[in-house]
Order: C-alpha cells, then structure tokens, then sequence
C-alpha cells in the first residue's frame, strides 16, 4: 500500500492499524477507506482518509477519534501478539 503525503496522518493510519482497522487505498478525492475491525456488524459505516484535507492535523484527530470511539478497538504489538 501506497503511504499517504501527510505525516500526521500517515500516523493516525498507522494507529488504525495496531487497533485492528482495515485500511483499503481508493481513488479520486479519498485517499483510502478505514473499516472498523468489527466486521460487518462494525459499530460504523467505513471511514474515509482524505487525500488532501484542508487541516491535516483536524483530519488525522479526527481519524483517532474513530478509534477511541470504537468497542470493537483491539490492541497489537508490533510482535504481532
């Protein structure tokens, strides 16, 4: 997968990541689509990671927040424990 422009939330993707989120690159004004670990019964519909935000700093804070609000969130160690 291709890594987004922004460092900010090129993190915040990774954040997704270690939670348990699927991440899928997409085309045009989305950079890529987040999906809630919990599968089709996810607590939300697919979340959009946009290419090129007004704020990236809003943008990435918002993505996290996704993440904080989600009881399907589920920890990984780099180790992959």
């Amino acid at each position: 997968m291709s890594r987004h422009p922004n460092k900010e939330i090129r993190a915040a993707i990774e954040e997704m990541i270690q939670a348990g989120w699927r991440i899928e690159k997409r085309e045009g004004h989305s950079w890529g689509c987040a999906f809630c670990p919990g599968g089709r019964a996810g607590c939300r519909p697919p979340t959009s990671i946009w290419s090129t935000p007004r704020v990236p700093e809003h943008h990435a804070r918002q993505l996290r927040r996704a993440i904080e609000h989600c009881p399907h969130r589920v920890l990984r160690t780099s180790e992959g424990e």
